[in-house]
């Protein structure tokens, strides 16, 4: 369950980008950006908004992810318009509808252990990615695990990837900066991305998708 959010925002996630930055571990360009804190929000609005994109999260890749990778002609001739959902590959049967991807299953393992440890922790997270299976995982997730298991540091994790994987699972940061916005919402958007995707590309586009968010 999705509760009101208690935070501690202790956690040294701003001094561990900072480091990163200055030593050229996370490949993303400093920008006054970063030293831009969040515009305040409505908290009562916001997390009842919260809640329910996190649920749109989850429908819409349910929906979407057995097509993803197809043209839209060739979708659209296959399926015509997608108002349902299909069976998945990787599914327990072929008659259950409406599974998620590794997508979802990573944006709430992302929510569910900040709910745990009540902020970021960039060892537990990377922890949580790799205890259970990942349904449908694609490839820099899996040399991320290779990582993982190699006994380097959670900073040496990412790999050079400009895929959509870190995106799809970004929207979960933004819960615990839900009541008080502070630079501390970009600090943990570029340690979550670069856990698995440490590429410019990928970073700078899960901030600007945390900001329009």
């Amino acid at each position: 369950m999705i509760k009101e959010p208690d935070i501690n925002h202790d956690c040294g996630n701003s001094a561990i980008l900072n480091q990163l930055l200055e030593s050229g571990s996370i490949d993303v360009q400093a920008s006054p950006f970063l030293d831009c804190p969040p515009v305040s929000l409505d908290f009562p609005l916001s997390f009842d908004r919260f809640k329910a994109m996190m649920l749109g999260l989850a429908i819409g890749d349910s929906l979407g992810n057995t097509s993803e990778g197809m043209l839209p002609g060739v979708r659209r001739k296959k399926f015509g318009e997608i108002k349902d959902y299909l069976p998945a590959r990787h599914s327990p049967s072929k008659i259950h509808l409406g599974y998620p991807s590794d997508d979802t299953q990573l944006a709430f393992w992302t929510l569910e252990q900040i709910l745990t440890d009540g902020q970021l922790v960039m060892d537990n997270l990377a922890d949580r990615f790799a205890r259970d299976r990942i349904f449908g995982i694609g490839g820099t997730v899996r040399r991320f695990l290779n990582n993982y298991h190699s006994g380097i540091s959670w900073k040496e994790y990412g790999v050079r990837s400009a895929g959509n994987g870190a995106l799809m699972r970004i929207p979960s940061v933004i819960y615990p900066h839900l009541k008080s916005g502070s630079t501390d919402l970009w600090a943990d958007t570029a340690l979550a991305a670069m856990l698995t995707h440490n590429d410019r590309s990928s970073t700078s586009a899960c901030l600007s998708f945390v900001n329009m968010l």
